[in-house]
């Protein structure tokens, strides 16, 4: 899955990111205490996600909302981005499938 955004875009609604189980189904994330989000930029290297949060309101259907920091834009360079959910519980660490942001620049190709 693939979900698109542009150079400097501070985007307004929370990306909704909804685990699945390896059959497809909606996955309880109940068992875990804290969900988080890790990001890498265009060139792999870590984004600093300060001032975003995560709403784990509906994590007993493996949906979770990543809400974006309102105060700069996490796309300062067009290119892939890539997120990623780390679950930890008190007796696990599990990470989900990776996503990829793409981060387009009006007027310029994608490289």
């Amino acid at each position: 899955m693939i979900s698109q955004y542009w150079k400097n875009q501070i985007p307004a609604r929370p990306l909704i990111i909804q685990v699945k189980n390896e059959q497809g189904q909606d996955l309880d994330l109940s068992g875990y205490d804290d969900i988080s989000v890790v990001m890498l930029g265009t060139d792999n290297e870590p984004i600093s996600l300060t001032g975003s949060s995560v709403n784990t309101a509906n994590k007993n259907i493996g949906k979770i909302g990543f809400s974006f920091p309102t105060s700069k834009s996490l796309f300062t360079k067009s290119g892939d981005y890539i997120l990623q959910l780390q679950l930890k519980g008190s007796d696990r660490l599990d990470f989900t499938t990776t996503h990829v942001l793409r981060v387009r620049e009006l007027g310029r190709t994608f490289r």
